[in-house]
């Protein structure tokens, strides 16, 4: 029997496009402070038009999933004609926002309208204080965990995601324990990445390595109890991860990049039909090529354990070079490994 990590083996192997993720607008009604967008991108915004015909244009090419994302997604003002399209068309819909805005009326409505299949909302922190920090935004924490009830009441798919950061590493475990209040899952970023355009600033915010450990020490605790497909497909397939072999991300002004983090644009949806620039594209085979190479490099190097500590896209916007090893990395691999090892787990 097929398992789902079979089918994304599928897809990973055969360079099938099965996941689309749209930033619809870098617009917010937060200001978070290690936010990566490029808010200053020059360009004309894809119009409602050339969004629906672009999901007909992916429903044609057979992709599963459509993410729409942001900035906040529900700042772009026909989110709840596209989402409504989406949803028409059959496309399994997931919406990454940060929650301010999902009020009793407008959560209502996304369930009504989108009814998406999950939503991934930002939680920076187990408190008002360190939430609001980050978000810099005085209230939001409290409106957020006012919204998760009503998200909960309405029986709204959600999970929680959140970036470690120097400041938030300190409430780890209460942050976990504010998700399982709430009976969802809680993925953690343990990567503080630059902005888009290269500004490093945001790296000021990065985890210390006794933060690191402490929510290594965490995950793995975790994965002991259970057997997730990810890891059998980390060191089963040819490619890395699914950067420009079952994945794309495309911007605002239509720009189609490999994957969220990996911003080399491959072509843009306002001068080519998606189909033309999936296929026999110079420059995505040549990031497929280098997908494959960063898997080879980091087994080669690293090992195993370095395999769930590197992405290419971050190695391309650190080093510049989408196979390198970047000193984080090892840092993540060697914790991993300690914990892995030592007998207080």
């Amino acid at each position: 029997m097929s398992t789902f990590a079979d089918k994304m083996r599928q897809t990973w192997d055969e360079n099938i496009l099965f996941s689309v993720l749209l930033e619809l607008t870098y617009s917010c009604n937060l200001d978070c402070s290690f936010c990566y967008n490029e808010k200053e991108l020059q360009g004309r915004t894809l119009s409602r038009d050339r969004y629906l015909e672009l999901f007909r244009e992916l429903r044609d090419m057979g992709v599963f999933n459509l993410i729409l994302s942001g900035g906040e997604p529900l700042a772009h003002k026909d989110f709840f004609l596209l989402g409504a399209e989406a949803r028409k068309l059959g496309f399994v819909i997931r919406i990454k926002s940060n929650g301010h805005a999902l009020h009793t009326v407008t959560a209502r409505r996304l369930k009504e309208e989108v009814d998406p299949f999950s939503i991934e909302i930002s939680l920076h922190g187990a408190c008002a204080d360190t939430h609001d920090r980050q978000t810099r935004v005085p209230g939001s924490f409290d409106q957020l965990i006012k919204n998760l009830h009503t998200l909960k009441s309405l029986g709204l798919r959600f999970q929680l995601n959140s970036v470690l950061t120097c400041w938030n590493e300190q409430e780890i475990e209460a942050m976990y324990a504010l998700a399982d209040k709430f009976e969802v899952p809680l993925q953690f970023d343990s990567q503080v990445t630059p902005r888009d355009n290269g500004d490093p600033s945001p790296l000021e915010l990065s985890p210390s390595k006794a933060g690191l450990r402490t929510l290594l020490k965490h995950q793995h605790q975790l994965a002991s109890q259970m057997q997730t497909e990810t890891a059998e497909l980390s060191h089963q397939t040819r490619t890395y991860c699914g950067a420009g072999t079952s994945t794309i991300a495309i911007d605002p002004v239509g720009n189609v990049f490999p994957c969220v983090q990996w911003r080399q644009a491959i072509g843009n949806i306002q001068q080519q039909r998606m189909q033309q620039i999936w296929q026999n594209n110079a420059e995505l085979n040549s990031i497929r090529d280098n997908n494959a190479k960063a898997r080879t490099n980091v087994l080669d190097q690293g090992g195993k354990a370095t395999l769930g500590a590197f992405c290419p896209g971050v190695a391309r916007l650190v080093s510049g070079d989408a196979t390198a090893i970047y000193p984080s990395v090892h840092l993540r691999s060697k914790l991993h490994e300690d914990i892995k090892n030592s007998t207080d787990i």
